[in-house]
């Protein structure tokens, strides 16, 4: 073989079908950057077969190659690869070649039932090792008029260089398109930047069309003898690895088309990765929110649910915890166990899991008949920490439910909304394991309900933090709502902190074990309740961001906090003007899963 060229075009055997007019073409292309064109023959050998197998399939399609380049004008090199697949022998020969150029012919022949191309034309449009071109050779074989689209994009310095070599070597002349659709804005910049090509040589048209590309590319496809047009599928996408565009063209058009692909620098590679991957989880984050985002209202049927229930022989256990509400728990029993558990029989057990009120909460809950756990008394051996967390991982101990409903108690106008709300999806959707309340929270200021203002941790911390490292969640209207629903079989296998940052670990952690799919949200329409003051607000926040760092050094492996980070100063201000810091030691700690405490599993086997 000769000794390498950066300006060798690299033409792979795919289809034997138009070869000759390829050869042509690769040469011409080739003749514009001073090169030559490789004719590439691939033995593709099983991979059960020893590749020396491949010894006399290789000699035969050398002399088949000879055969069909020896008549040519143009001087072509040959090269036969044995391997297992075709792209590993194309890749291959393109490093060892230094190649400038892959020229892939394709005649509507798919080399897969499921897909356009199928492989290696798929795997090379994904992973292109070198710029590349798909070929679809049409009646004429000389490039008098060629038809340029473009929009701008990352192909179009190929395809404008492709378009111009192809216009030199055969005297054409090249028109440039450039079609927007009317329901999407033009692109000042980019239009500016495409009306620089018409100050290359041999273009002699410039085409504006307000109007879809497809339509506009195929009416003017009629009057040239080529059309070169840049891959716009998404790498990585199989199902249409050169995008709706290039596909309809070459379906469309009886011309030569070429769509090309320009090989990335690692840098752009990187940064159309990172941008795809935005875009693939932002479509998900979307139709997760369209399809798992209900109303309470869709399950104010509750004869239906009660028959959904038993149909599915499951028990519900609703827990209310509790610290000094004595103002509103007896309201929220009354309401909550006369609707879903004497009227219709929804709930199996309330259980109120109190944090040592020193108020009337528990005496109130007991003359309703409710059971009252203090969750200090829980589990004793295992120690206390004070916080909701602790509670609610304490509750799956005293509860038999096979769906868990947490509700909270400060809940001024409590509905049954708040419960049905949450288990509809559950029983309607046997996909879905954890439900999550939201809702409107208007602040009360000097006695007067705002109807916006409340949830103000949410969105000055819990949903920035959530864009920023786990955007799969940015969908939760109110990741920190106190009112959610799972399935026990779910549950028992989460770990729970135990104070503030209940919430956001939860969340966190359902997601790494069910996925976005597992999870729903529910519309319960107005929560009214006590609004807390700044430097409770202060607390909770700081709580949130260090789960948040946890779970990223649990879960990425990073180091960012050091026990110090655990204390927060706040500025507390005296009568007199005066000022100091007041320093609190913040800090959730973390229950294991409940399911790996003895007493829970041995109460849970009988």
């Amino acid at each position: 073989m000769s000794a390498p060229s950066q300006a060798t075009v690299v033409l792979p055997v795919l289809d034997p079908h138009g070869l000759e007019d390829l050869i042509v073409l690769a040469d011409k292309l080739a003749r514009a950057r001073g090169g030559s064109v490789l004719l590439l023959g691939v033995v593709e050998l099983e991979q059960h077969q020893p590749l020396t197998d491949g010894v006399m399939p290789a000699q035969r399609l050398r002399e088949e190659l000879s055969a069909r380049t020896s008549g040519l004008a143009t001087p072509v090199r040959t090269a036969v690869r044995v391997a297992r697949a075709a792209y590993d022998a194309i890749v291959e020969t393109v490093r060892e070649e230094q190649a400038a150029l892959l020229v892939l012919g394709w005649q509507g022949t798919a080399f897969s039932p499921e897909r356009l191309f199928g492989p290696p034309i798929d795997q090379l449009l994904a992973e292109p090792p070198c710029h590349l071109l798909v070929v679809k050779h049409g009646a004429h074989q000389r490039a008098r008029s060629i038809l340029l689209p473009t929009t701008g994009g990352p192909n179009l310095h190929l395809s404008s260089e492709v378009a111009l070599a192809l216009a030199d070597a055969d005297d054409g002349t090249v028109t440039i398109l450039f079609a927007t659709d009317p329901q999407h804005p033009i692109d000042p910049a980019v239009l500016q930047s495409t009306r620089e090509l018409q100050k290359l040589p041999r273009v002699n048209r410039w085409l504006e069309r307000i109007s879809p590309a497809i339509p506009a590319i195929l009416h003017e496809a009629s009057h040239h003898d080529v059309i070169i047009l840049g891959a716009t599928g998404r790498r990585f996408n199989p199902e249409q690895p050169v995008g709706p565009l290039g596909e309809a063209v070459l379906h469309s058009s009886d011309r030569t088309v070429i769509i090309t692909r320009r090989k990335l620098a690692d840098v752009e590679q990187r940064a159309v990765e990172r941008y795809e991957a935005q875009r693939d989880l932002s479509a998900v984050v979307d139709r997760w929110f369209a399809e798992n985002t209900f109303s309470a209202e869709e399950f104010a049927n509750l004869e239906h649910l009660l028959a959904l229930k038993q149909r599915q022989n499951v028990s519900i256990s609703l827990v209310l915890p509790a610290l000094n509400e004595a103002a509103t728990i007896g309201q929220v029993i009354d309401t909550l166990k006369g609707a879903l558990h004497d009227q219709v029989p929804l709930l199996d057990e309330i259980v109120v899991i109190d944090s040592q009120s020193t108020d009337e909460t528990r005496a109130i809950a007991a003359q309703r008949g409710i059971p009252v756990y203090v969750h200090q008394e829980i589990l004793p051996h295992y120690g206390a920490f004070s916080g909701k967390g602790e509670a609610l991982w304490k509750s799956l101990f005293v509860t038999r439910g096979d769906i868990v409903v947490w509700i909270d108690t400060d809940i001024q106008n409590i509905h049954p909304r708040f419960v049905y709300g949450l288990l509809g999806p559950l029983l309607s959707e046997p996909r879905l394991q954890f439900t999550k309340g939201f809702y409107r929270r208007p602040i009360n200021f000097q006695g007067q309900l705002i109807a916006a203002g409340g949830g103000r941790v949410t969105e000055l911390v819990a949903r920035p933090l959530f864009n920023l490292f786990y955007p799969e969640l940015s969908g939760f209207v109110q990741p920190l709502s106190g009112e959610y629903a799972g399935r026990r079989s779910v549950l028992e296998r989460l770990p729970f902190f135990t104070g503030y940052g209940v919430e956001t670990g939860l969340l966190i952690d359902l997601l790494h074990e069910v996925g976005l799919a597992g999870m729903a949200q529910v519309d319960l329409q107005q929560r009214i309740h006590r609004n807390q003051e700044l430097h409770g607000l202060a607390r909770m926040s700081f709580a949130i961001i260090q789960v948040v760092m946890q779970r990223l050094e649990t879960r990425q492996r990073l180091q960012l906090l050091d026990p110090v980070n655990q204390s927060l100063k706040l500025i507390q201000y005296a009568e007199d003007g005066g000022f100091h810091l007041d320093v609190r030691q913040i800090r959730d700690h973390e229950r294991p899963p409940i399911i790996s405490i003895p007493e829970y599993a041995a109460r849970r086997a009988h």
